[in-house]
C-alpha cells in the first residue's frame, strides 16, 4: 500500500500498517480505508483545504477554504479518527472502547446509514455520487499495482 502511493508520492508518509492493525480492530476494510485517504489527501499531497500537520486523512470537518476540518495529535490517531468515522457510518453498534473516541463528528453521522463504501456516496462527500466507487476504483490500483509487482514485493517480505 505504502508503495503504491509513492510511486506518485514520495514523501508519503508510510500508514499502511496503521490502517490495517487499526481496520481490524473496528471491523473495517484497512486497505479499503487508506485507499480513501489516498482519494481524499491526492496521495498524501494534501492539495485541498486540509494541510499535512493535520494529520486529517479522511477530511473530517473540513467544508471549504475557511473551514479546513479536525486536527489530530499524531498521525496515529488520525487514523483512528479516520477509522472510527467510518464505524460511526457502517454500524449502530457501540464504539469498542481500547482506544479513546477523537472523530470530533462521530456523534453527529446518522448512525448505520453507510454499510457499504458506495452507500458513502452523498454521505461522506456532497453532492459525491459517485464517491464510493472512486475510492474503490483507486483500492483496485492498489491491488492491481501489488500484483504487478509481487515478485519485488516477495523479496522484502521477511520470513
Amino acid at each position: 500500500m505504502n508503495r503504491f502511493v509513492k510511486t506518485v508520492n514520495p514523501s508519503a508518509p508510510d500508514l499502511g500498517s496503521l490502517y490495517l492493525k487499526y481496520g481490524e480492530y473496528y471491523g473495517i476494510r484497512g486497505d479499503i480505508a487508506f485507499a480513501q485517504a489516498v482519494h481524499e489527501t491526492n496521495f498524501f499531497r494534501f492539495t485541498g483545504v486540509v494541510k499535512p500537520g493535520q494529520d486529517n486523512f479522511a477530511g473530517i470537518g473540513a467544508t471549504g477554504p475557511n473551514n479546513p476540518g479536525a486536527s489530530f495529535q499524531t498521525p496515529e490517531e488520525g487514523v483512528i479518527a479516520h477509522l472510527q468515522h467510518l464505524f460511526a457510518y457502517a454500524t449502530t453498534n457501540q464504539l469498542p472502547n481500547q482506544y479513546p473516541l477523537v472523530d470530533p463528528r462521530f456523534h453527529l453521522v446518522n448512525r448505520g446509514s453507510a454499510a457499504t463504501w458506495t452507500s458513502l456516496n452523498g454521505k461522506w462527500a456532497v453532492p459525491g455520487t459517485t464517491y464510493g466507487q472512486s475510492v474503490l476504483n483507486l483500492y483496485k490500483r492498489m491491488v492491481n499495482f501489488s500484483i504487478q509487482n509481487l515478485d519485488s514485493i516477495q523479496k522484502e517480505i521477511q520470513y
